[in-house]
């Protein structure tokens, strides 16, 4: 049997079936490397064979993840002001609607139309508009 004298400083790493390894620190760093770039990784063998690859995701599918993540929040923020934008433009219509009818002398509640409106809201319904009345037309 050969000895082998190795220069470099040397890692150990632990495989899965529990046998401890050393393996070169540049190789252990450039696989580390490989994982957080997101990039194929260079396989580690253990003495019995198996493959030693770091675990979970690496940096850049982490960083992939949060996009995909912020994409979807983004796209629920422009959902919902989009909806709000049109709450508001049909409020706005029905304003409008309301002032146009009041400018022709239409009565809010009873869709009478009269050539003095401010008189007859005051006499046939008093406190029409107060904060305190709840009176809604129809």
């Amino acid at each position: 049997m050969t000895t082998l004298t190795y220069s470099g400083r040397l890692t150990v790493v632990f495989c899965w079936c529990g046998i401890r390894h050393a393996v070169p620190e540049e190789l252990r760093d450039f696989q580390q490397r490989q994982h957080a770039d997101g990039e194929r990784v260079t396989s580690i063998y253990c003495p019995l064979g198996h493959t030693h690859i770091p675990a979970g995701p690496g940096e850049a599918e982490k960083l992939r993840q949060e996009k995909v993540r912020l994409l979807a929040r983004l796209d629920q923020a422009q959902a919902s002001r989009q909806r709000t934008e049109r709450q508001l433009s049909a409020a706005k219509g029905q304003a409008t609607k309301l002032r146009k009818r009041a400018a022709n002398g239409i009565c809010p509640c009873c869709n009478r139309q009269f050539v003095n409106v401010e008189r007859h809201m005051t006499t046939k319904h008093p406190g029409y508009g107060d904060e305190s009345n709840d009176e809604v037309p129809t």
